[in-house]
């Protein structure tokens, strides 16, 4: 009796130890299998949530919706999901729950413990997001980029991805999924209707300066490098207290507008940067530009967007201005306070062929090494260049520069004097950048630089190379434009027999 017990126990403890064997073999097959490489990807992630979706439990979370693209189920435990793929370590083991062929499911980015939450938040300035496998290798990764409230950045049925205005939690991508961000989300403007509070009336961003030296110019306003104009295009005043203008899509709140109205048609200086401005007519907000251009926002008190404008890099008092159609340009004059003419905001600033010079004003002689020619009122041998009308008209200068670097076109601006036909004009380069009485301008010469004039369109209208020389020796050019030198500068004056060379 007791050899038939014997053996009942046996038996029992083999068919356990099988059993035992079978489910480690399932699990080690489970942790070897490696799914296919498109089998789960992010299908629309939404970084600043508000109404998009809202959970009994979690309220209003950051959501990433996943998606089964492939002919098969996916066990989401096989994946971990992280924000830091330099840190594995960090990522979150996705939960024990099968994704059947084409279905989808939400991830929030909370932090907290629940079945479908991960360990990190989203920012909503932009990161990258990285599914791993099982053997913590890396498979599918998205670059999401910076989001304002309530918009997604969605999957295409091609695969690629874009902006949504309308998100889909947990369904297919039905909304407009454009390649420009939205300015807003369309949950917000049903919010607007149901019960946000009201919208400000349009004030438009109409000028930009992001690199200031002379284009602003007033009492209580000396140390402004950056600016910016808004217009008030309705017929009654607008308060612009509480306004934000920034360079972040997402700072809708920042808030960063004093106490103060735009009154109709009026327009508005706005100082930007941390230099104190008392001028009138003029605010002072804490927010820089770039002079290699950005993006600019416009937000009223309640996060509308009022504008928003794209604007390129700027040389010094260069101005990219809006014309009356709503199109922008360049203006070599910035009108701070006023509208620019649009026939003085131009396409584009690169130089167009240089203007024959010779029926125009051009530049006729070049002193760099000054030691024996004229004096200054100062008393100093500075560096000059003399400027000739060989036209039949007079020549208004204004908006003609001069340069010595052929990529800073408005280095220095020409006063605002007409050349008479026949007649010079004699600058001193001297850097003493001064109109009153004799006219010096802002920097000096050297050898190998390039002295450039500028008509009042941005034509590259003359230039002459500046070769070493010895001192005392111009330069200018011969009736045929050819480079000659001369022993005997002649300022104001027509320009003596050249020499032949000027070493």
């Amino acid at each position: 009796m007791m050899k038939k017990i014997n053996n009942r126990i046996r038996g029992l403890w083999l068919l356990l130890c099988v059993l035992a064997v079978c489910t480690a073999c399932e699990k080690a097959e489970e942790l070897l299998y490696t799914p296919p490489a498109d089998a789960l990807c992010i299908n629309e992630v939404v970084t600043s949530n508000q109404l998009s979706l809202l959970d009994e439990v979690y309220g209003s979370p950051d959501w990433i919706e996943l998606y089964n693209g492939s002919d098969s189920s996916v066990h989401l435990r096989n994946y971990y999901i992280t924000d830091n793929v330099e840190a594995p370590q960090k990522a979150t083991q996705l939960p024990d729950v099968v994704l059947s062929p084409g279905e989808y499911y939400l991830l929030y980015a909370n932090k907290k413990d629940g079945a479908n939450c991960v360990a990190f938040s989203l920012k909503k300035t932009g990161e990258t997001l990285t599914i791993l496998n099982a053997h913590m290798e890396e498979g599918f990764s998205l670059t999401v980029p910076p989001l304002i409230r309530d918009v997604s950045y969605a999957r295409r049925a091609d695969g690629t991805y874009g902006y949504c205005d309308l998100p889909t939690p947990g369904e297919v991508n039905t909304g407009s999924i454009t390649a420009e961000p939205p300015l807003s989300s369309q949950l917000m403007k049903q919010e607007e209707v149901e019960e946000a509070p009201p919208r400000s009336p349009d004030i438009l961003i109409t000028e930009i300066v992001s690199k200031n030296k002379t284009s602003l110019s007033a009492v209580g306003c000396e140390g402004c490098t950056e600016w910016v104009e808004l217009y008030n295009p309705n017929d009654v005043p607008v308060p612009l207290t509480g306004f934000t203008l920034t360079d972040d899509m997402t700072e809708a709140e920042k808030q960063n507008f004093p106490e103060v109205e735009l009154a109709p048609g009026a327009y508005l200086i706005v100082c930007c940067g941390r230099k104190a401005c008392s001028a009138e007519g003029h605010v002072r907000i804490d927010q820089g530009l770039s002079s290699r251009g950005e993006e600019l926002y416009l937000f009223d008190a309640n996060g509308y967007t009022l504008d928003h404008v794209a604007f390129p890099a700027l040389s010094a008092d260069v101005a990219w201005a809006k014309r009356t159609g709503g199109s922008w340009g360049y203006c070599l004059r910035p009108t701070p306070g006023a509208a620019p003419r649009d026939e003085d905001i131009l396409q584009d600033l690169s130089p167009t062929a240089m203007v024959d010079p010779f029926h125009g004003l051009h530049i006729h002689e070049a002193l760099y090494r000054n030691e024996r020619s004229i004096l200054d009122e100062d008393g100093d041998h500075s560096d000059f260049v003399e400027l000739m009308n060989a036209g039949s008209e007079p020549i208004s200068l204004s908006g003609w520069y001069l340069s010595d670097n052929p990529e800073k076109m408005t280095k220095w601006p020409l006063p605002d004097v007409a050349v008479a036909p026949g007649d010079f004009l004699l600058v001193f380069l001297s850097g003493k950048d001064r109109t009153e009485g004799e006219l010096h301008a802002s920097f000096s010469l050297g050898a190998g630089e390039t002295l450039v004039l500028y008509d009042s369109v941005g034509r590259c209208f003359d230039t002459l190379p500046i070769p070493e020389t010895e001192k005392n020796v111009s330069i200018g050019r011969d009736d045929w434009g050819n480079i000659v030198f001369y022993s005997h500068p002649t300022p104001l004056e027509e320009n003596g027999h050249p020499m032949s060379t000027g070493k």
